[in-house]
């Protein structure tokens, strides 16, 4: 059975292609928009308040498919958090934002971007994959640092489970696209915005977009923040510029170039020491960082968008891209209690000079719109090809030097440690990929949507210090069939089985020792149902899944640096969201429980080996909530208030250590106060609840304690 239903997805492109003779490779004709019609393939989400209201549920998206289905018509569990839901909630940072998402939680911290995901029982860049504008970071390094501001973005759109039929090894655990605003073409608007905070933190933006005649509209978004934030020599500071220039030259054809800059130099802040599964009283606001510690990203992001439409059912979509990512480390990354003398132990010196990856490639596919036997049909069919370049210096890590725990003098790195970077290695990686999908209608009841995707990745490393290259080539097929069945238009049931393909480990900054190892495969199975109710007032979403990941590789417990292989590792659990719209009051509700575990590890544990099948990988919690309610109380007012919960999590796979479960409180109060004018008071963190982000069984990362913020906008 498990044969024919492969030969059966391997034809389906060749028997589509005898079906439509003219050969030729299509896309859908974009839904476009007068808030964001730039990028063909970027539908907006629009919410508003009250009746007659537009639901996720029922717009095109690009989460599940390029084929702009609604989440209604994908066999497969896609949410949808809308700009509008991220700004009134008065969310700072776009990992915060993606977290809204059901299911989805943050693994953050400075030493990979802060912007690590974990999702249905997988964490990180190589299990969750993260893109922006339908683009991927090829994570070098295991760092994804950009986008980090919320000020320019449309929406997030998540996809749950297997994505690599979409967008290639590495998104066994889901995929998440932040899209961004892009130019208006048939209408001006600005936007100041304008914020201070506690810690002497302030935030500055400005928006821009309109039509420039002759076929040309533009877009421009600038955002500025600052902190001195809570912890001592703390301070951050982050700059964020996007800019886009779209040029219609006739109705069939357009084109959009953009740029996008990030800057940020997050606080280096690396944790609090813990003793006895708790902060260490009194240094919860300490600093154990060296005094000369640097910590810096910079991304330089430029596309051009072709959107070519020669026939009403004939879309031809292509994006040239070209990113740039430069990294710097300078710290001490270990800080361990010594209760005998109430002092901090520093260890592990990072030094990192030099770390720059550029990524250029192409992605083009197509859409046509047709009939078969009879019965709608859309075939898409594309590639992507791409090289990457990662040059990074670095230092073999060391240094021990001793604070006190509650008077820290920060010292310097080279008093404690000479190792400073050197050149490591250099590695090129080179990509192609060739990927279909199709929506076939077989009544007005039921639908089948099928995928299949093929990449092939020929890494060349070369080790500068003994100045031996290797080389090594992977590949990978996908697949994903899924049906529909509407028993009325406003219900949707669906079920799908998918396979995925992740690397071991980061395949543009892959070790010599790694480059042995093929990709590891996945498989899910899962089910839902999706409804909409009251004319979009109420919707609601359920999925039930079993995924299951074969021979990846986790950090040995003793030495991070080395890899140990784990025979299987799954995940089974459930989904949910609800939102509600009645009068002045509405609601967003999601959440998820799920049960990770390994099924087949044998682990270096001490001196021996120990078998760790059911045991629950690190850094995932098995229970996750959010909770939003906004209140209009009065006109031109409103009340809300935010809570999200997250379960323990273990720091490490023999679950000996944990970070306990949190739950956070954020309210605040939103007035307009004349036209163009809202001013909004909020407090996050309300309780001034005490909670780990992230962790070891030595340090947390903890969050952010109680802040005020007071923000202005003026829009016109």
């Amino acid at each position: 059975m498990k044969s024919v239903l492969r030969a059966r997805i391997a034809a389906l492109p060749f028997a589509i292609a005898a079906a439509y003779p003219c050969a030729l490779v299509h896309a859908q004709t974009q839904t476009q928009t007068a808030n964001s019609a730039a990028s063909p393939t970027l539908a907006p989400v629009t919410i508003t308040e009250g009746r007659g209201v537009a639901t996720p549920l029922v717009l095109p998206s690009t989460a599940g498919s390029r084929l702009e289905l609604t989440p209604f018509e994908t066999p497969a569990s896609v949410a949808i958090v809308p700009g509008e839901l991220i700004r009134a909630l008065g969310t700072t940072s776009v990992i915060d934002a993606k977290t809204l998402a059901p299911g989805m939680s943050s693994a953050n911290s400075p030493g990979n971007g802060g912007n690590v995901l974990s999702a249905r029982g997988f964490t990180g860049v190589n299990s969750v994959k993260q893109l922006y504008n339908g683009l991927e970071l090829s994570n070098a390094g295991g760092v994804v640092s950009f986008p980090f501001d919320p000020w320019n973005v449309e929406r997030i759109e998540a996809l749950y489970g297997p994505a690599s039929v979409l967008y290639g090894a590495g998104s066994i655990g889901g995929a998440v696209n932040v899209v961004s605003k892009r130019p208006n073409p048939t209408q001006s608007s600005h936007e100041i915005g304008l914020g201070i905070g506690s810690d002497n933190s302030w935030h500055e933006a400005i928006s821009s977009t309109g039509p420039l005649g002759n076929g040309f509209s533009y877009r421009v978004d600038l955002s500025h923040r600052s902190s001195d934030n809570w912890v001592d020599r703390g301070q951050s500071d982050t700059l964020a510029a996007s800019a886009s220039l779209r040029y219609d030259l006739s109705p069939q054809l357009n084109f959009i170039l953009a740029a996008d800059y990030g800057r940020q130099k997050p606080m280096h802040y690396l944790g609090t020491p813990v003793f006895n599964g708790a902060p260490v009283p009194g240094t919860e606001t300490k600093n154990y960082n060296i005094a000369d510690s640097d910590l810096f990203f910079q991304d330089k992001w430029v596309t051009l968008d072709t959107e070519w439409k020669p026939s009403a059912d004939v879309t031809v979509h292509n994006t040239l891209y070209s990113l740039t990512h430069n990294r710097r480390y300078r710290d001490a990354t270990v800080f361990t209690y010594v209760p005998a003398t109430a002092s901090v132990r520093r260890t592990s010196y990072r030094d990192i000079s030099y770390s720059v990856q550029t990524q250029q490639g192409v992605n083009t596919y197509a859409k046509f719109k047709g009939q078969i036997g009879g019965m709608k049909n859309e075939f898409l069919a594309g590639f992507q090809v791409e090289r990457s370049f990662y040059d990074r210096y670095d230092n073999n890590r060391g240094g021990t030097s001793t604070v006190s725990a509650l008077n820290p003098v920060p010292g310097l790195y080279r008093a404690a440690w000479q190792g400073e970077s050197i050149p490591m290695y250099y590695l090129a990686l080179n990509r192609v990929g060739v990927f279909f999908e199709n929506h076939l209608s077989l009544s007005e009841r039921w639908s089948v949507v099928a995928g299949l995707r093929s990449d092939t990745y020929r890494t060349e490393r070369e080790d500068r210090q003994t100045r031996i290259t290797t080389n090594d080539k992977v590949s990978g097929t996908s697949g994903s069939l899924g049906v529909v069945f509407n028993p009325v238009p406003e219900l949707a049931l669906y079920g799908q089985v998918a396979t995925a393909q992740d690397p071991v480990t980061s395949l543009a900054s892959i070790g010599a020792n790694q480059q042995g190892f093929g990709l590891s495969k996945g498989k899910q199975v899962e089910v839902g149902l999706k409804q909409s109710l009251w004319g979009g007032r109420f919707d609601w979403t359920l999925a039930a899944y079993h995924l299951v990941k074969k021979d990846l590789l986790t950090a040995n417990l003793a030495n991070p640096t080395i890899q140990e292989q784990v025979g299987q590792q799954s995940s089974r659990g459930i989904e949910a969201s609800a939102s509600i719209r009645l009068n002045a009051w509405r609601v967003e509700v999601n959440g998820t429980v799920l049960d990770p575990k390994f099924d087949d590890f044998r682990a270096q544990v001490g001196a021996g080996t120990q078998q760790l099948a059911g045991k629950v990988p690190m850094t995932v919690p098995k229970r996750s909530a959010n909770l939003s309610v906004f209140w209009d109380f009065a006109p031109d007012w409103t009340a809300r208030t935010a809570l999200q919960y997250v379960g323990r999590r273990f720091v490490n796979n023999t679950n000996t250590d944990s970070l306990p479960s949190y739950t956070v409180v954020n309210a605040g109060i939103n007035w307009r106060a004349v036209k163009g004018v809202t001013l909004d008071l909020r407090v996050d963190n309300l309780l001034n609840k005490s909670y780990a982000t992230q962790g070891s069984d030595v340090q947390w990362i903890l969050g952010r304690p109680r802040t005020v913020w007071l923000t202005g906008i003026y829009a016109f």
